[in-house]
């Protein structure tokens, strides 16, 4: 895995990332003589301002080296004509680094985009609730859990792979457990540990045996072993041939593989850890567990499949009644997207806070979502990706708008909420718009991307699992609607005004249009979204 300079384009935004986050730290430790309230609040403002410009600058990167706009025009200027916009746009094309070890294409500066974002508005968030006495630490820590989800997105072998999911986990676990004098922080923070250390090794070992088995196939043996193409070969080989001991090994890896990354993402029965983890963590940390996390490991999961086992021999089908036989990973997939659709919503019903209920709802979401991995052709990887999208921009929102009413009346139940829309209707009307888009309501994007998968997985031949997903879209309606009840009907304890910051405020109006916009004209992602599937699938 040689690295030549000529590389360090390619990973602009990554470097600007950690340059960003060293000098976070270096910056705190310069101002750490000063002491007081007044200090501290300066301290964790430079500490934010320099965050937000640091991921500011990564995401505008992004938009030039992946084309997402080529020239920018004010006046009689152009600035298409200077060379290091052109520079910067060649250096982003598609290829690979480290010997195929870190991949750029589409998929990877669509999840740049994501996470970079995601992790802006959940600084943001964080302004009015200061982190603690030491707020460089915090911020930084979210600047190396984004580097990570990168790297899982961009992984094209499997111990590029392996740092990525670590790079991830690690700092959300202390963010999940940052307060470490409320107990609940803590609790949070230890579960999630535990379950993500076990998740981890049940993930490596899985590789291990990918490992062994490209190993064990000679005609790999000139491609480096841990690439994901080098697994698809030994794959292919090893169901070529049925009496050898390999596809054993390959079932196996997939198996562990798949039950690893499903910890990540919440899938039934790997889910244990989602509801108390997101109700005790910092709302705003819950924020971007619940979106830019699981988004991340719904791409490695996306990637790892169509790249590296999407032979037909062991992919199969998840259609019933047809010639062709119910098997394979894509039926697998399929009876864990029905069983975490129902275990979700029916979980969701009987709960009391709003953190806790939204918990279930993502698992429920994380099985709609899973609609999109029921085939390999690629209506289902471009509603995949649009779901994930609106997914994201929608708990955002919903997670964003919690945790400022959590900032002014100290907790998150549905006790607290009562009259919020007579309290804060422009609150209300925020809150309300996101958690009817999770229910699936049109015209927001919610129902767009649901509609799209539920179509995608049609045509894949899961008609059973369609029809399973609608009446689960029913079940869901009970929570959400009673969720609203108590913002709009239920009396509330008191009248005064929720009071949110300038910054907080534009930003969560800002992805509530996006929700609007991605429902009312979803077009406008898909030559993109297409032709992150159409690389993927070529490689």
């Amino acid at each position: 895995m040689n690295f030549q300079i000529a590389d360090f384009t390619r990973l602009i935004p990554e470097f600007l990332i950690l340059a960003i986050a060293a000098l976070v730290l270096l910056g705190d430790v310069l101002t750490r003589w000063s002491k007081g309230k007044e200090a501290l609040a300066e301290r964790t403002g430079e500490a934010i301002a320099m965050t937000l410009m640091g991921l500011g600058l990564a995401f505008v990167m992004v938009l030039i080296q992946g084309g997402f706009f080529n020239w920018v025009q004010i006046g009689d200027w152009k600035f298409y004509n200077f060379s290091i916009f052109q520079n910067l746009r060649t250096s982003g094309l598609d290829g690979s680094i480290l010997g195929g070890a870190f991949v750029v294409d589409p998929l990877t500066h669509i999840g740049r985009l994501i996470f970079i974002g995601a992790a802006f508005v959940t600084v943001v968030l964080t302004g009015k609730a200061r982190p603690s006495n030491n707020p460089a630490e915090f911020y930084a820590l979210i600047l190396f859990a984004t580097l990570g989800m990168i790297f899982m997105t961009a992984g094209g072998e499997l111990i590029m792979i392996y740092l990525g999911v670590e790079l991830t986990s690690i700092p959300l676990y202390v963010l999940a457990g940052y307060f470490r004098r409320d107990p609940v922080s803590t609790e949070a923070g230890a579960k999630y540990y535990i379950f993500g250390a076990l998740s981890s090794a049940i993930l490596l070992f899985g590789m291990s045996l990918l490992l062994g088995l490209t190993l064990m196939n000679g005609q790999t043996m000139n491609a480096t072993p841990t690439s994901l193409s080098s697994v698809k070969t030994a794959i292919e080989l090893a169901f070529a041939n049925p009496e050898g001991p390999s596809q054993g090994v390959a079932i196996l890896g997939l198996l562990f593989i798949l039950a690893g990354m499903a910890y990540k993402v919440a899938i039934v029965p790997f889910h244990a850890w989602s509801p108390d983890v997101y109700q005790g963590a910092p709302t705003s940390m819950t924020a971007f567990i619940s979106t830019a996390s699981k988004t991340a490991g719904f791409f490695l999961i996306y990637r790892v499949l169509v790249t590296g086992f999407d032979a037909p021999s062991i992919m199969g089908t998840a259609a019933i009644g047809t010639p062709t036989s119910f098997g394979g990973w894509t039926s697998l997939v399929a009876i864990l997207a029905s069983v975490t659709m129902l275990v979700g919503n029916l979980a969701a019903l009987p709960q009391t806070n709003a953190k806790r209920m939204l918990a279930y709802s993502s698992i429920a979401q994380a099985g709609f979502l899973m609609l999109g991995l029921v085939g390999t052709q690629r209506d289902s990887s471009i509603s995949l990706l649009m779901y994930l999208i609106a997914y994201t921009v929608t708990n955002l929102v919903a997670f964003g708008i919690l945790a400022l009413v959590e900032d002014n009346v100290g907790g998150t139940d549905f006790s607290n909420l009562n009259g919020l829309g007579r309290r804060s209707p422009g609150l209300a009307l925020l809150l309300t718009v996101a958690i009817l888009s999770l229910a699936g309501i049109p015209p927001l994007s919610g129902f767009f991307v649901k509609f799209y998968v539920f179509i995608a997985a049609w045509q894949e031949g899961a008609k059973w699992l369609v029809i399973f997903a609608v009446s689960n879209t029913v079940i869901s309606l009970y929570y959400y609607l009673r969720f609203l009840k108590a913002v709009y009907f239920a009396p509330a304890e008191t009248e005064e005004p929720i009071k949110v910051g300038f910054g907080p405020g534009i930003v969560m109006t800002a992805l509530t249009l996006l929700i609007f916009g991605l429902g009312i004209v979803p077009t406008w992602l898909y030559g993109v979204l297409e032709q992150a599937t159409i690389r993927i699938g070529a490689r």
